[in-house]
């Protein structure tokens, strides 16, 4: 009897101790090897001679007045497109008033605006920094980005025309 209770159970590997390992985790010696060479570099020391030095200077200082000529390059022809007719940056349009609309056309209507943090923040420094309501500001910015995109267009009605059945067809 005692022989018929012996019974055979599959033997499984003995668990580990501790957590389990990441499949791409690094043994001790490879992580001490990546850390030695990513020192490596640390430790090789440069010796710059005094003609080098001069070298690199005069490589500096012409680096440097070509990027001074670039960014004036680049300054000139902002300056020129603001004299030349240009619709007013948005700083000049926040100064000035909305012109006068006529009073059959003017129907004063509530509009409901969601903005984030940002934007609402970027509004009230523009109603500090001008004086003017939050209202102002917004009809002021609204009106100068209607008046640029019409006058984008110039005397080309067909392009008009198709922008403005492009936007209602989008509502």
């Amino acid at each position: 009897m005692a022989a018929d209770k012996n019974i055979s159970l599959p033997v499984t590997e003995k668990r580990g101790r501790g957590r389990p390992r990441k499949l791409d985790a690094m043994t001790n010696a490879q992580r001490q090897a990546a850390f030695r060479a990513r020192h490596k570099t640390d430790k090789k020391r440069v010796t710059v001679t005094k003609n080098e030095y001069d070298e690199l200077v005069l490589e500096c200082e012409r680096l440097r007045e070509e990027l001074a000529m670039a960014r004036r390059a680049i300054a000139k022809p902002r300056g020129r497109m603001a004299s030349e007719g240009e619709p007013p940056a948005a700083s000049a349009v926040l100064a000035k008033p909305v012109p006068p609309a006529d009073e059959a056309e003017s129907d004063n209507k509530r509009l409901v605006v969601t903005m984030n943090g940002r934007e609402i923040f970027s509004l009230q420094r523009l109603e500090a920094h001008y004086g003017i309501s939050k209202r102002a500001v917004l009809e002021r910015l609204i009106w100068w980005v209607d008046r640029s995109v019409v006058q984008s267009f110039g005397e080309d009605d067909m392009a008009f025309n198709r922008y403005l059945s492009r936007v209602t067809k989008n509502r």
